[in-house]
């Protein structure tokens, strides 16, 4: 992966919301691991009244080590 090896990461991770689960499913195809789900995590979209929409947002993430190894 470019950002381990140009970039010298030590770690990569992804949020992704619950219902995504196509984004699910390309972070588990790279060997990422779920990490958590944070209960209505911050948003940055509007519900049409203008309140702030929460969203159950899950993490994933890598290390080097584990995708060298």
């Amino acid at each position: 992966m470019m950002m381990f090896n140009e970039k010298c990461a030590r770690r990569i991770y992804a949020y992704t919301e619950d219902y995504n689960l196509s984004s699910q499913h390309l972070c588990e195809k790279l060997g990422m691991r779920k990490e958590g789900l944070f209960k209505e995590f911050i948003s940055f979209v509007n519900n049409p009244d203008g309140t702030p929409r929460y969203e159950n947002t899950l993490q994933y993430a890598i290390l080097k080590k584990e995708w060298e190894g």
